[in-house]
Order: structure tokens, then C-alpha cells, then sequence
């Protein structure tokens, strides 16, 4: 697995990225897998492009799990592959939910250890730098940089504090809270996605201003783009209107319903000559959790069960088609630390009508590339839908404005930005080693 790194990138750390709780390999919208999951997998593949020996630890969830390339070798003929997911042992080899991982931070710290040695991953002799994702990992990811000598950089995602402001039916282990806030105080490096996400680790999580870089994630424009095959996996109607996302109520699939519902009360029904529907909604992601979200039932009891079609989480290939073939995409989530399906949505070219909230505010231009609502009061969001569905061309017309706007997020720009990051924190002069 160890090889020899490309001239010119010797002096570049080495990364070992802690995500505990969910592979990068994982299919987004499925379990406890989503924008998290494509960030880790991105920044780990853009940092191999640079020269960066990159491995990502997550916990061994099947049984004969093994190391696996997330960089093949055919697109680094000289040095093979320079970035790796490495199983860890911790905990039974089976699905965990991850409220209850706590107890395996230990364990999967030390049984780390022993694979990154298993590995060669300190075999170039550079120095190294951890990067965890989610305050579980960031438990882990300080024992592991105590061990190594390493600096730490810590990127939350989410906010346990922001979440139960903005959700009040959201639930979270009491250890959370005041594991991120020491996340917040100690790691001598924290990535923010938006400057709104940065002013919330300083005033709910305490954490120093001179310690927060701001780093917006990316967008993958070779599979995310206007053109290309565009293939709709709901029922046909006048307005497609797509949600794509975990099945929880803190994305908001229901208020999606129920504006559905809201619409359907205003909207004159299908005629008799067997007429599309005059809108439909398409539904596609995994229950996360354990709440028991039953969107057909939802479908059924808000009178709009022939309008909604749900299905698994799909492939980016395919969400991309998707994403084309639908004229909105919705996002009526509680928080966003970011809001990667917007972006993603917009790079191929589809407005998104999305909650005003967190990093959302950012990844939208209200107006320009789509909509942003001020909360989420399903009339609220069947007024919006109305509007589209009475003159769709005004709403349509955003698409250009909407793919411009995603090409300015770039999963290289991040990668390039986020190397410097380490070579700073790495260095003599650095935080960390003074």
C-alpha cells in the first residue's frame, strides 16, 4: 500500500482523516451518510491529486472489511494510490447507530494506531496532520494527535447547539454539547463553512476567532453540470419539483408533503381526458435514525398520495439526471451547516427553493439562483409552490445564474486551500508546536 510520493510533493504532510462514524464510501442519503460523507471523500481525492499521502480511519461496520483506494492507480501512474479508507476495529463489525458509538472512542483510537502502522503510513518520514469530521471523530482524532505529536484540525459539520435551537424536536446525547465546545477551545485548527457557521462556533461553542478558518466545500462539476442525460424517476407532470436527502425530520420531507397538500387544496383537479397531474414530487433517501418517517403515509393522510413518489437514495450519476430533469429542488431543512444538494442542484442548471437558514443562505442567492423561504410554515412553502406552478418560465429562467454560481465551488479550490491550512499548522512556526 506505501509508494513513493511525486516529486516536488515531499515536504507536503501527511493526512490522517478521522470519520468514525460513516464511510466516505457510503451511499449518500442512506443511514447516517450525506453531505459529510462527500466532503470527506472529495477533500481526500483533491489532497491525493496534490501529493498528499491521505488516510481516511473509519469504523469497521461489516465483517472482512479491507484498506480500499479512493484514488486509483491509473490516476497516478508514477505513485499508485495516495489516498486510502482503513478500516478500524471498534466495536461490534456490524451497522451502530451513531448515538451510541461514544463507548468505542478509545478502542478506536488505539486500534487506529495499529492499522495506520499496518499501513506504512509513516514510512515517507513527513509530518503528519489529523483532520477529524463530527465531534465523535474529533474525540477520537484528539487522542490520536496526542499520540503522533500532531496538530489537529477539526471540522464539525453540524452543531449540537445550533440544531436544538433551530429543531426543537431534535434529539442529542447529552455528551455532545460539551464535547464540541472543548473541540471548539482546544484543536489548534477549526474549518467553518460560511462565515455564519464561523460566528456560531465563536458565540455557542467558544471558540477562539484566530483558531476558524472559513473553507466552503466544494461541487463535483464533471458528474454535477447542465449538460447530460436528464432522466425524471417520478411521475410525470407539469412541475417536477425533487427532494433529495436523508429521511428525517430534520430535512423536512413532511413540510414538503404537507405544502403539497396545502397546493393540492387550491389547485384544480386532474381532468377527466387523463391529463398529467399539474405538479408531482419525488422523494429519494434512506430513513436515517430512529425516528420511523413513512412518507407514503404522510403522502396518503396530507390527500396527495398521487402526487408523491419516493425511492432509494440515488447515484450521483443519477441524481445528477434527476437534478436536470426537475424544474425545483427543495430544501426545507431545520439547519444546514452547508447544503451540498443545493449547490449540486444548481451546478446542473435547477433552482433551488430552500429554508433561510445556516450555511443555506450562502450556497442560494436568493432571487438568482432560487428562492429562500423564512421559515418553515408549510403555507409558507405552498404559497412558494404556487408561484412556480402559475408562471414556471420567471422561475425557470434562474437555471444559468444557478450553474454559474455553483462553478465558483470547485472540490480542487477547497483541496489547494485546505493544503496550505496543513502546511501552516505544520510547521515549526505553527500553534502546534510552539
Amino acid at each position: 500500500m506505501t509508494a513513493e510520493f511525486r516529486q516536488g510533493a515531499d515536504r507536503l504532510p501527511a493526512v490522517v482523516m478521522v470519520c468514525l462514524h460513516t464511510s466516505p464510501l457510503a451511499q449518500p442519503g442512506s443511514g447516517d451518510a450525506g453531505g459529510l460523507n462527500v466532503y470527506v471523500r472529495h477533500l481526500a481525492q483533491g489532497l491525493a491529486d496534490l501529493g498528499h499521502p491521505v488516510w481516511v480511519l473509519t469504523r469497521q461496520d461489516a465483517p472482512g472489511q479491507v484498506p480500499v483506494p479512493l484514488t486509483a492507480a491509473a490516476d497516478h501512474p508514477d505513485d499508485g494510490s495516495l489516498a486510502w479508507v482503513l478500516p478500524v476495529p471498534a466495536g461490534p463489525p456490524s451497522p451502530v447507530d451513531k448515538d451510541d458509538l461514544l463507548p468505542w472512542i478509545d478502542a478506536f483510537a488505539e486500534a487506529g494506531l495499529t492499522e495506520l502502522e499496518r499501513a506504512g503510513a509513516w514510512e515517507s518520514g513527513r509530518p503528519v496532520v489529523v483532520h477529524s469530521h463530527y465531534w465523535l471523530s474529533g474525540l477520537t482524532g484528539a487522542k490520536l494527535a496526542r499520540q503522533l505529536d500532531a496538530p489537529l484540525i477539526h471540522t464539525m459539520h453540524t452543531l449540537a447547539a445550533v440544531k436544538l435551537a433551530q429543531d426543537p424536536a431534535a434529539q442529542e446525547s447529552e455528551a455532545r454539547e460539551p464535547a464540541e465546545a472543548r473541540l471548539a477551545r482546544t484543536a489548534d485548527l477549526l474549518v467553518a463553512n460560511t462565515p455564519v457557521e464561523r460566528q456560531q462556533l465563536i458565540e455557542l461553542a467558544g471558540a477562539p476567532e484566530d483558531r476558524i478558518a472559513v473553507v466552503p466545500p466544494g461541487v463535483d462539476t464533471h458528474v454535477f453540470t447542465p449538460e447530460g442525460a436528464s432522466d425524471w424517476p417520478g411521475k410525470q407532470a407539469a412541475v417536477k419539483l425533487l427532494f433529495a436527502g436523508r429521511i428525517q425530520s430534520h430535512k423536512g420531507p413532511h413540510v414538503a408533503i404537507a405544502a403539497l397538500g396545502g397546493l393540492r387544496r387550491t389547485v384544480k383537479p386532474n381532468g377527466s381526458d387523463g391529463a398529467a397531474a399539474p405538479v408531482t414530487l419525488h422523494l429519494t433517501g434512506a430513513r436515517s435514525g430512529s425516528e420511523a418517517l413513512d412518507l407514503v403515509d404522510l403522502a396518503r393522510r396530507s390527500g396527495v398520495e398521487d402526487w408523491v413518489t419516493v425511492s432509494d437514495p440515488l447515484s450521483p450519476v443519477q441524481l445528477a439526471a434527476a437534478f436536470r430533469a426537475a424544474d425545483a429542488v427543495l430544501m426545507p431543512s431545520h439547519s444546514e451547516s452547508f447544503g451540498l444538494v443545493a449547490l449540486e442542484a444548481q451546478a446542473c442548471g435547477t433552482p433551488v427553493l430552500a429554508h433561510r437558514v445556516g450555511g443555506l443562505v450562502h450556497a442560494v442567492e436568493d432571487g438568482v439562483t432560487g428562492r429562500l423561504l423564512p421559515d418553515l410554515e408549510p403555507a409558507t412553502w405552498t404559497a412558494a409552490l404556487n408561484d412556480i406552478l402559475e408562471d414556471l418560465a420567471p422561475w425557470t429562467a434562474l437555471g444559468p445564474a444557478a450553474a454559474r454560481r455553483a462553478q465558483l465551488f470547485g472540490w480542487d479550490v477547497m483541496a489547494r486551500t485546505m493544503s496550505g491550512l496543513y502546511g501552516r499548522i505544520s510547521g515549526p512556526e505553527s500553534p502546534a508546536h510552539r
